[in-house]
């Protein structure tokens, strides 16, 4: 068994020369029929790739504008919020003091209507007790006298009496 082992090292010129040939053709073919759809390709998908990430950076600077415009309306709504609040509460206060201001109105002309009843109660309980005064003077002069003289002479006396002795 000889083995040729230069031969087997080195590559047969024809074989070489043949192969390098085939791979010539199938390049020149390859770009004369597939360079060009291949190029075409290849720029088309450059091209979405591109459209791709620029409609991203769009949408990025729109969710940016849309973040900015939603926080700037959260603010406006808080502001609103407070702002009804706090006229709630002044209208709530107001709403209290008008309520407080017509009870202490309320109370003061019940507190005078109370005194002028209670006035023209004492007014009328000291006619009362005057007449009553008047009654009993004439009865005790009249027993006491025993005589029946001139009773409206007796009862100005008597009311005359009773007025120096009531003030």
């Amino acid at each position: 068994m000889d083995i040729d082992i230069a031969g087997k090292l080195f590559p047969n010129i024809t074989t070489l020369i043949v192969q390098l040939l085939a791979t010539g053709v199938m390049l020149l073919i390859f770009k004369k029929f597939l360079w060009t759809s291949m190029q075409s390709y290849f720029a088309k998908r450059a091209d979405f790739i591109e459209s791709q990430m620029n409609e991203a950076r769009e949408m990025n600077e729109k969710a940016k504008t849309y973040m900015v415009e939603s926080e700037k309306q959260a603010r406006d709504s808080a502001k609103e919020y407070h702002n009804i609040v706090e006229k709630a509460k002044t209208d709530a206060l107001k709403v209290r003091d008008d309520i407080v201001g017509d009870a202490k109105k309320e109370a003061t002309a019940k507190i005078e209507q109370a005194q002028k009843e209670i006035e023209a109660e004492k007014a009328q309980a000291k006619e009362e007790m005057k007449e009553e005064m008047i009654d009993i003077a004439m009865e005790v002069a009249t027993k006491i006298m025993n005589k029946d003289m001139n009773t409206q002479a007796n009862q100005d006396l008597v009311e005359e009496f009773i007025d120096k002795v009531v003030k």
